[in-house]
């Protein structure tokens, strides 16, 4: 892996994390879907939420899976990163339990220069 990855991974940890304190404000059952499968009658029969989106995304990248990305992919995190917006004062980054944790994994990895 190589340093684009690490920063590509620290921003989807903080963007994970960003889900996390807009949903601990506004209800994790408020988060948005990314995908949404119904049947014939309507019925929901799977979903994908925005923060699985991008859990899943992050976990491509620490587990050293190739992807491939294009322009959209990055446009959908940026509209996510200003979708999840929470006033700081309110819900500090620092104060989110799983960043720090997960951040130092992080900077712990072994990643190779690109």
């Amino acid at each position: 892996m190589g340093s684009k990855n690490k920063m590509i991974a620290q921003k989807l940890l903080r963007l994970r994390s960003r889900i996390e304190d807009w949903a601990s404000l506004n209800g994790y059952e408020n988060i948005g879907n990314q995908n949404i499968r119904r049947d014939a009658d309507d019925n929901i029969v799977w979903k994908r939420s925005d923060w699985e989106f991008v859990d899943d995304m992050y976990s491509t990248i620490i587990n050293q899976n190739e992807y491939y990305w294009d322009k959209d992919t990055y446009h959908q995190f940026n509209d996510l990163w200003r979708y999840y917006e929470t006033d700081v004062t309110v819900v500090r980054p620092e104060d989110n339990p799983n960043l720090d944790p997960e951040w130092q994994q992080l900077q712990q990895m072994e990643w190779e220069d690109d």
